[in-house]
């Protein structure tokens, strides 16, 4: 066992083994020696238990450094690993997509950017599936509207650019009747044009409402008189329900041009509507103002359709009517900037029904 003996003044008279002399003396058991009662120095003495502890602490002590040198060149061969792996999984898919997006830029339309995984890129590759479905049907619209647009301006100039040559062959002066043909063809498409601008503005968001307490009195009055030449010339009446309604928020110049559109299109598309009935309702949330004819009615397969862009369903819808196919659009696109809603019901030889629905505030 180590041991180291000192004299009073702590000079090393003797020491055993290899353990420096002062870890003995603040390690081991102090034992003092006297000669008679006066102490002539101190013996430390090691205990086999100390001797171990001190050895294990010394061989650590010497090998700490390496190993953690080690461990941490360790975790980091299994760190580059890990990003390694890691960046391999991120990157192939966003590559995949990447080359994906590249190849549909060029035209390819076909691609799929679905990817059969069940992780976030998956929703990434359905999102861009459906934003390519949208742009593809965006696409789709366009060319209709183009198409659309082109026919009703097309009709009305041939028969104005007919009426016209045929005077000038013929070297007549222009009669009252050809005057009024003209004339209805270049209101027609003054009525195409106007409905068109109307659009443009709706897209481009540069159409504004300032909503306000309106008096339903005076909605109606104003609806009356605007249309009331429309229903002596299709021998029909329209009735008016308040049903104790008396105000409604709304824009009161956009509201009644809503109205007007729905009472002409009963007349001019429900053909053998002889009644308009005009009926507001109010509950707790919102007001509900019904415009109702009792007119042929629409197909189940044309109601779901009807606010589209020059969208016609059978006859009753056909261009004999003289509509531009873009006045319920129109509607449409006010009644949600008053952040409402319009729907409609109807059946086929029973007439049809608008209801619309204007938040109370």
């Amino acid at each position: 066992m180590p041991f180291v003996l000192i004299d009073l003044e702590r000079n090393v008279l003797w020491k055993s083994g290899d353990i420096i002399e002062q870890t003995v003396i603040e390690t081991a058991f102090p034992s003092a020696l006297k000669n008679g009662s006066q102490q002539i120095g101190m013996l430390y003495v090691m205990t086999p238990t100390q001797q171990q502890i001190y050895v294990v602490k010394n061989t650590w002590g010497q090998y700490m450094y390496g190993i953690i040198a080690l461990a941490a060149m360790i975790g980091l061969f299994f760190a580059i690993i890990l990003i390694l792996f890691l960046s391999r999984t991120l990157t192939k898919p966003i590559n995949i997509i990447t080359e994906k997006i590249r190849k549909y830029e060029k035209g390819d339309s076909t691609i799929n950017f679905q990817m059969k995984r069940n992780d976030e890129f998956k929703k990434i590759g359905d999102a861009l599936e459906s934003m390519k479905q949208n742009i593809q049907n965006a696409e789709i619209a366009r060319k209709s509207l183009v198409s659309d647009v082109a026919h009703e301006l097309k009709t009305p100039l041939m028969i104005i650019q007919g009426e016209i040559e045929l005077l000038h062959i013929q070297q007549k002066t222009i009669t009252n009747e050809k005057y009024q043909s003209i004339f209805n063809e270049v209101q027609r498409l003054t009525a195409v044009i106007n409905d068109l601008l109307y659009l443009s503005k709706f897209d481009a968001h540069q159409v504004e409402i300032t909503k306000e307490e309106v008096e339903v009195n005076d909605v109606f009055e104003q609806l009356m008189q605007k249309t009331q030449f429309l229903f002596k010339k299709h021998n029909a009446e329209i009735i008016f329900n308040k049903n104790d309604v008396k105000t409604i928020w709304a824009d009161q110049d956009k509201i009644i041009q809503v109205l007007i559109n729905l009472v002409t299109n009963a007349l001019t598309h429900g053909q053998t509507t002889s009644k308009v009935i005009i009926e507001t309702t109010n509950n707790q949330d919102e007001t509900i103002i019904s415009v109702t004819d009792n007119g042929v009615g629409l197909a189940s397969e044309d109601i779901q359709f009807i606010f589209e862009r020059f969208y016609r369903g059978d006859e009753s819808r056909s261009r004999k009517t003289g509509g531009t196919g873009i006045g319920l659009s129109i509607v449409k696109a006010y009644i949600e900037l008053h952040k409402g809603k319009i729907e409609v019901e109807s059946q086929l030889g029973k007439g049809t029904s608008f209801m619309i629905y204007l938040p109370n505030s």
